[in-house]
């Protein structure tokens, strides 16, 4: 199928050779998780918009970001392309294009490809949502003509409008199995845990602990907006998760910013999910930066909680989130992980996370 045909987007991708069955992403035999499709908006959203005009306004453009969107399915194409429209949120000078606006692939939970818009695509388009860029790519897998699980992650810091997965015409295509782990992990903060500065989708630490873990997840993180609002509080406790893990800006240096009592957000969740599991830390890098007071605060939380009798309640040390030695090669900057500093952190998580899920089970 030409795809231009159907959207006038694709036309300058050039012709289809007729080898590749091009199918939406939208079709019943793909699995979506970690975002959801707003057709008000026509994007793919990790929020809806009345929450984050509650919230806070920033939101509205966060949340049209894809950070932990991934598309799941089984088949035995020896070759997978994309055809993407993307909103053409504008580049960064400390992120690849990769990591922001590009798609990673991984088949039987190892990475495979990755496949991205190049630079020059966003020349000339408008910055934000008013804007479009649109690209194509395959790959070919020579070693894969059998059924395997593929997963697509969405960008980071992009957003995605339309998706058509392109496969071998015929190719199998079927729903991917369900994770051991159905209920998602739930991760709330600011830039860290949506990714930022990690080299690809899928390299960020909540896409690792994840396929550790083979359970499915919610990132929502939200860059320099982890501000536990009302509203995005109040949106998080509706979500039935497994484990929710939150580290949100605790920045008393930032007087303009209301924050709620660090507890009150431990108590808010606990009392909608009695069973869940918590996990309390603070963003790695935190204590080369100077907020001792913190960490303090967070403990305090934990240690309150387990005073109460929760059981289901796990923290995890600042230090401990990037481990000993080299920590400067983990840091992109004095707040960001690059990808070793995101396996790292996945490492230091991993023992807690997955202790909260055992005794959960």
């Amino acid at each position: 199928m030409d795809i231009s045909l159907l959207d006038k987007n694709f036309a300058s991708l050039g012709a289809d050779d007729g080898s590749v069955e091009w199918i939406s992403s939208h079709d019943e035999r793909f699995s979506l998780h970690g975002v959801y499709f707003d057709e008000q908006n026509g994007l793919y959203m990790r929020v809806p918009d009345e929450v984050s005009e509650k919230a806070n306004r920033a939101l509205l453009t966060l949340a049209k970001m894809t950070a932990g969107g991934r598309l799941r399915f089984v088949t035995d194409s020896p070759l997978i392309a994309i055809k993407a429209s993307l909103p053409a949120f504008t580049p960064m000078p400390h992120m690849s294009i990769t990591g922001s606006h590009g798609f990673s692939v991984y088949i039987d939970g190892h990475f495979r490809a990755r496949y991205s818009p190049k630079f020059e695509d966003f020349i000339g388009v408008p910055s934000g949502l008013s804007g479009r860029v649109c690209f194509a790519e395959k790959k070919n897998f020579a070693d894969c003509g059998r059924k395997r699980v593929v997963d697509i992650y969405f960008p980071l810091y992009g957003g995605v409008a339309e998706l058509y997965i392109g496969l071998a015409n015929g190719s199998s295509v079927e729903r991917a199995p369900e994770y051991t782990y159905k209920k998602p992990l739930l991760f709330y903060g600011s830039s860290i845990t949506q990714g930022a500065c990690v080299s690809r989708p899928g390299n960020d630490y909540i896409a690792i602990l994840a396929r550790r873990l083979d359970s499915d997840y919610v990132n929502l993180g939200f860059s320099g907006n982890g501000n536990a609002e009302d509203a995005i509080i109040d949106y998080i406790s509706s979500i039935d998760a497994s484990v929710y893990a939150f580290d949100y800006n605790l920045y008393r240096s930032r007087p303009e910013r209301v924050l709620p009592p660090h507890y009150s957000i431990y108590e808010r969740i606990r009392e909608k999910h009695p069973d869940a599991g918590i996990l309390l830390y603070d963003k790695p890098g935190c204590d080369y930066e100077g907020f001792a007071e913190r960490e303090d605060i967070i403990r305090s939380t934990y240690e309150r909680a387990k005073e109460q009798g929760d059981s289901r309640v796990a923290f995890v040390p600042t230090k401990a989130l990037l481990g000993e030695g080299e920590r400067d090669c983990c840091m992109t900057d004095p707040s960001h992980p690059n990808d070793l500093g995101a396996m790292r952190v996945a490492d230091a998580l991993y023992p807690a996370i997955k202790e909260l899920l055992e005794h959960n089970n």
